[in-house]
């Protein structure tokens, strides 16, 4: 699918995606025998190598060292020449002389030697955990990239991981009540529920330790093992109705799609994508084929914050054919890649299809509805989405945090960035005065070369701040959650599905000729 691969995960997603319950994947990981210089060599490879834009070291390492100092006012960082100063109410305390190249080992080393030299001079700062004091480095270094490229420490990115990508377990969550745990959640055909175990039964053993009393990572941890093993359990809805289960643990994927069928319409709402998002996209729709031909499909991508690149593409080559869906450029030479659709992969090429989107779709997200609009494949139907065009690379540090790298930015299939702009629906739904009445008028009419101003626009965004205005004032990014702008997209997606002549009107008439990109 794509021409161009790389090695490491490419993640999109906003700054502060969605976050599980306290699932039995939330182990925490165990890095005792990492030192600061190996986990700042790590670090900083991706960083001076993969970022888009490069930044300067110097300036880097000293504003991570003063997020680290501000716990002890009296503290200070001072820049000089080819050096840092470690400053004590103005008195100098230690130095680093500072390389000068850009070879990560070496920076990894002058920033060990600095934090050793702010724990001696700081008894409250080397009480500290360490994961702390990395944390407050990396977030200080952060702060001087772009408003992305981000620090996951390692419970967090744990969590994240198990998003994109699934964990081995039985398919629980787990929460407390009354002192006792209990089971808050269960994944759909997981092991765990095909065993019989029901959301609201209390967990009294787990392989053989009696569950009451026990801290949840020593729970979580009995409960987690290798796929293909097993666990035995006692649960029930009281401990006089427990009973001891043995449950074999495998691999499991969150499911991310919901799907719903109504008069020949099927609806599939994506809140993310992770590993499984192309396939249960996939399967959803073959499953409500198998009763009946369809009458279309609304693809509802509000409120979604992006996810697994790869995944996105995949959804669109579901309904698209042949052609170009992404191409990615940034400084380094192996993030200039472009994805082009791969006919075996299409299962739905000829679906009538409407995308629902609004200001919070965002990342992969964006990706889907930029290509399928460009593809003239489906007509996009709310506001317009937030505008995030740029891939993360991920790094998986040695401490079991993940960095989040941004270095490349993502260009739709008419050569546009979405960046900052975001993309623009077909039918509008957050402009003042907006109804349904009007715009399935709006809907039935011609162009009369409104597209084409849009799209000149959107190919001088995001780096045209003019361009940019024009095009958030044209249709504004709003929320839809419970809207009547939300309600009005759904009625005229259901309306258009429900009138083949007047969907097709609207897709011709809403799509940016190839000629005119």
């Amino acid at each position: 699918m794509a021409s161009r691969l790389v090695s490491g995960l490419l993640v999109l997603g906003l700054l502060t995606g969605p976050v599980l319950a306290r699932d039995e994947q939330q182990i925490p990981v165990a890095a005792a025998n990492v030192t600061t210089e190996h986990l700042f060599s790590v670090a900083f490879r991706p960083i001076t190598e993969n970022l888009l834009k490069p930044v300067f070291m110097p300036t880097l390492l000293a504003d991570g060292l003063r997020r680290v100092v501000a716990v002890d006012r009296r503290l200070a960082i001072a820049e000089a020449p080819g050096r840092l100063i470690l400053q004590r109410d103005g008195m100098e305390l230690a130095q680093v002389a500072l390389p000068a190249d850009n070879v990560p080992e070496r920076w990894a080393q002058v920033t060990a030697d600095m934090l050793r030299a702010v724990e001696a001079a700081a008894p409250a700062i080397a009480a500290r955990e360490r994961e702390t004091v990395w944390r407050d480095m990396f977030d200080g270094m952060m702060a001087d990239m772009d408003g992305y490229s981000r620090y996951a420490e390692p419970n967090r990115a744990q969590t994240e991981r198990s998003q994109r990508e699934g964990y081995d377990g039985i398919g629980i969550g787990v929460r407390q009540r009354d002192g006792l745990y209990e089971v808050a959640s269960l994944v759909p055909e997981g092991p765990a529920a095909a065993a019989g175990i029901k959301v609201g039964d209390r967990i009294y053993e787990v392989a053989g330790v009696r569950a009451a009393g026990l801290a949840y990572e020593r729970l979580t941890a009995l409960i987690q093992g290798p796929e293909g093993s097993w666990v035995e359990m006692r649960v029930g809805a009281s401990e006089g109705l427990a009973q001891r289960l043995t449950v074999r643990r495998r691999h499991l994927v969150p499911n991310t799609v919901r799907a719903s069928l109504d008069d020949g319409i099927a609806t599939i709402r994506i809140e993310r994508f992770n590993n499984a998002t192309q396939d249960n996209v996939r399967q959803a729709l073959l499953r409500y084929q198998e009763k009946a031909p369809l009458r279309g499909a609304v693809l509802d991508l509000r409120g979604n914050p992006g996810g697994v690149m790869v995944q996105a593409v995949g959804v669109v080559n579901l309904f698209v054919q042949q052609g170009r869906i992404i191409t990615t450029r940034g400084r380094h030479p192996s993030s200039v890649q472009w994805f082009e659709a791969q006919r075996p992969t299409t299962a739905f090429p000829d679906l009538p299809l409407i995308v629902l989107i609004d200001g919070q779709t965002a990342s992969s997200a964006e990706i889907v509805a930029a290509a399928l609009q460009d593809a003239g494949r489906a007509l996009l139907i709310g506001a317009s989405t937030f505008g995030k065009g740029s891939v993360q690379h991920v790094t998986q540090l040695p401490n079991g945090a993940e960095l989040f790298i941004t270095w490349s930015r993502i260009y739709a299939p008419s050569g546009y960035s979405f960046d900052k702009q975001g993309v623009q629906p077909s039918l509008c739904t957050s402009r003042d005065g907006a109804s349904v009445d009007r715009l399935l008028s709006e809907a039935a009419l011609a162009d009369g070369g409104a597209l084409t101003a849009l799209a000149r626009y959107r190919l001088a965004a995001p780096d045209d701040a003019d361009a940019v205005a024009q095009l958030r004032a044209a249709c504004p990014a709003k929320a839809a959650d419970g809207s009547a702008a939300a309600t009005m997209g759904e009625q005229l997606a259901r309306t258009l599905l429900g009138n083949p002549v007047l969907y097709r009107q609207a897709l011709s008439s809403r799509h940016i000729n190839v000629a005119e990109r």
